[in-house]
């Protein structure tokens, strides 16, 4: 075996290719918060529910009340995969990230939210 460095490479979904010297370990994350949304008997919508839910854990600084998916994901099309999936009664899940944040929603309304864990020194 060669002494040397590693050198590994990633591709991207859209096909550019990066190479690293060194390889990276995928980021680890721990459960901060769990909440299941009862759309029946809440008012509430899927992502509305979603975006409360993270300023509840992320705390935004300067008093910031709002957050706008559109950023990190199309809510549209989170709302209409769930809601599709939940209806056919097959188990999914979407997964994106909001500012370091891994988000899971599930077809089972169920929001997964974890933060990353320091890295290791």
């Amino acid at each position: 075996m060669n002494s040397e460095s590693m050198r590994t490479k990633t591709t991207s979904w859209f096909g550019s290719t990066t190479e690293h010297s060194e390889p990276s370990l995928p980021p680890q994350y721990a459960l901060v918060a769990s909440e299941t949304i009862d759309l029946e008997s809440s008012s509430s919508e899927l992502v509305t529910s979603v975006v409360d839910i993270l300023i509840d854990v992320m705390e935004p600084a300067g008093g910031q009340t709002t957050l706008s998916l559109y950023e990190y994901v199309n809510p549209d099309a989170l709302k209409d995969i769930i809601e599709a999936s939940a209806s056919k009664k097959s188990g999914v899940e979407v997964r994106f990230t909001v500012e370091n944040y891994l988000i899971t929603v599930r077809s089972n309304h169920t929001v997964l939210i974890y933060e990353p864990l320091a890295a290791p020194q």
